[in-house]
């Protein structure tokens, strides 16, 4: 059976997991050592045959506090790890890596096996030295399980911040912050979220996030990994990153709408570069696609012609100084598509739920962006010129372990065409830059949510359709019904009805 495509305004969210009682987790044991405190209380807390002995306790760390591992905390349980808001001068509370003796620092913080609800704390993943990185803060290992990050930051890491190493249901990723995850040598190395191996997510929501100063890909499933069946990247900033910010060939369905690319995709490409990556040779651009193999149709459940890809409302830009980089090297500017996936675009017989609408070349002009383009295109140069690099991250005061908050960049700007290119009128890329506008965006998803309560089931027969459909629909109550038609560009096509109805069963042709 193929999949259809029904166009909705629908916001995803991961299913509420059931909370029980908040406990304040201390930061140091019982004999007053604060390394290893958080493993000590979250994986000890268990019975004498080994059950949890409160298996729907919310973990809740105290803001101000730094919290040490002292090994990878394994969570063969649901974790919710939580802390309350940090506000003024407050800092969220910080979970630091360590290293042991013999100056080994743990590979991962967390491997969840159950359901993981993480919000309003800092991950650090360079040890109170400040020298080396854990690999990745959390390993999503639980089969069907889901997860969901907000508002977490996590910085530095030499591979990633969070990788599913199972197949694993829903991941929704708001409102973070990924600064400086970097690797020394590696340039596909220092990611945000992604699949290891044919490891995917059913689906994944990532809205709302920054991305500042990394080698490599915001999202990755790359050639060794299954994309997920329904992919959200909206309102997320991308700040100097050197590979490409999205990385599979393999969407089946996927919608990349209202971000900013700022110095994405940096490094640049020749040939040599493209051997191995891309499967015509050629250079990637910010959205990159081909064509499913017969086994991924076969996995999904579709036809190519089925596939759903829309981009709408993204900023794209490079500064003079990565051009000149460019240049140096003999390298083409990345194109935001190359030509293959343009192909696919203009081909709407073939795709006729693609499109690709409001794609804005503008110069942010932020209020504060930090640094780290002079050293990233130094890094840039040293690997084309074979020469050994270290991490190139920012820390304005010096001190690689210590968490400055707030943090020092402010990647709100000036430019007048982002500030309101956004569906909506709102801001291009991450709105937590702009704090009034996100109350306003998400004063909308509620009004939006409130109709959507009110609608018990819909139906469209046939879908796709040409030149005749019938749509079902219920209403749990007596209300103001608008039904109209749009096209994949957002633009509204025509208005089938417009009144009041009663609850029950309705029926538009």
């Amino acid at each position: 059976m193929k999949k259809t495509f029904l166009l909705l305004v629908v916001f995803l969210a991961i299913a509420k997991m059931t909370f029980g009682q908040i406990w304040d987790v201390p930061n140091t044991k019982p004999d007053g050592d604060p390394f290893g405190a958080i493993n000590y209380y979250i994986a000890g807390d268990t019975t004498a045959t080994g059950e949890r002995a409160h298996p729907d306790r919310i973990y809740r760390l105290q803001k101000d506090k730094v919290y040490f591992l002292n090994g990878a905390l394994y969570c063969n349980f649901d974790l919710k790890l939580i802390a309350d808001e940090a506000v003024g001068s407050e800092k969220p509370p910080i979970v630091a890596s360590t290293a042991d003796a013999a100056g080994v620092i743990q590979l991962i913080q967390f491997k969840l096996f159950g359901d993981g609800y993480v919000k309003n704390i800092i991950f650090q993943m360079t040890p109170p030295t400040g020298s080396g990185d854990s690999n990745a803060s959390f390993f999503l290992s639980g089969e069907g399980h889901n997860y969901e990050f907000d508002n977490v930051m996590i910085e530095w890491g030499l591979w990633t911040g969070i990788v599913t190493e199972v197949p694993v249901n829903k991941v929704v990723i708001k409102n973070c912050y990924f600064k400086n995850p970097e690797h020394r040598t590696n340039i596909y190395n220092g990611r945000g979220f992604g699949f290891y191996q044919e490891n995917p997510a059913d689906s994944v929501i990532m809205q709302n996030n920054t991305f500042f100063n990394m080698n490599s890909f915001a999202f990755f499933a790359d050639v060794s990994s299954i994309s997920p069946n329904y992919f959200l990247f909206d309102h997320n900033t991308i700040v100097n990153s050197m590979k490409f910010p999205i990385h599979s060939f393999w969407f089946p369905d996927a919608t990349v709408t209202n971000n900013l690319f700022y110095n994405a995709h940096s490094y640049g490409e020749n040939l040599q570069d493209r051997v191995g990556q891309d499967p015509d040779l050629q250079q990637y651009g910010i959205i990159n696609l081909t064509a499913l193999p017969s086994d991924l149709l076969t996995y999904f459940d579709i036809a190519e012609g089925d596939r759903k890809y829309v981009v709408a409302n993204n900023g794209f830009f490079y500064e003079d100084d990565i051009i000149t980089y460019l240049n140096e090297y003999n390298l083409d500017p990345t194109p935001f598509m190359n030509n293959r996936t343009q192909g696919m675009f203009d081909n709407s017989a073939m795709y006729p739920n693609f499109s690709v609408t409001n794609t804005m070349v503008e110069n942010p002009d932020f209020i504060n962006p930090g640094e780290g383009m002079a050293s990233m295109i130094q890094w840039m140069k040293n690997k084309r010129n074979a020469v050994m690099n270290s991490q190139w991250g920012w820390d304005s005061d010096g001190d690689k372990f210590a968490v400055e908050w707030p943090v020092v960049e402010n990647l709100a700007y000036n430019n007048e065409t982002l500030k309101t290119g956004a569906e909506g009128g709102f801001p291009v890329g991450d709105l937590n830059w702009w704090p009034e506008k996100k109350a306003e965006w998400l004063a909308t998803m509620v009004a939006t949510n409130e109709v959507q309560s009110k609608i018990g089931a819909i139906t469209v027969e046939p879908n796709p359709a040409k030149t005749h459909l019938t749509i079902d629909y219920t209403l749990t109550e007596k209300s103001e019904v608008t039904i109209s038609i749009y096209n994949l560009a957002g633009a509204q096509i025509s208005t089938l009805y417009k009144g009041t109805q009663t609850g029950g069963d309705h029926s538009i042709n």
